[in-house]
């Protein structure tokens, strides 16, 4: 059997997400998970939404600019980063 959510009263689809997953960002995977519902940006108590499984590492990763900040520093970078990753 499939997972699934019931909503509560003042559910919004990243709000959901956020309860589900920890992550805002997977509003995206539940609403193409639930298409009929689109149309709902609040939603009342009591709507029974499929949860879908999401791929392992799908929001665990940073872009390749962001993911090393020290190791991708070199003689054409104008700004020098410190342990922290701030300039």
């Amino acid at each position: 059997m499939a997972a699934v959510y019931t909503t509560v009263q003042g559910d919004t689809w990243d709000s959901i997400a956020y309860k589900l997953w920890g992550l805002e960002e997977c509003a995206t995977d539940l609403m193409e998970a639930n298409y009929r519902y689109l149309d709902i940006l609040v939603f009342s108590s009591g709507t029974v939404l499929n949860v879908p499984d999401l791929a392992p590492d799908t929001y665990g990763w940073l872009p390749g600019w962001r993911a090393d900040l020290n190791n991708n520093a070199d003689e054409t970078d104008p700004y020098e980063y410190d342990e922290e990753g701030e300039i």
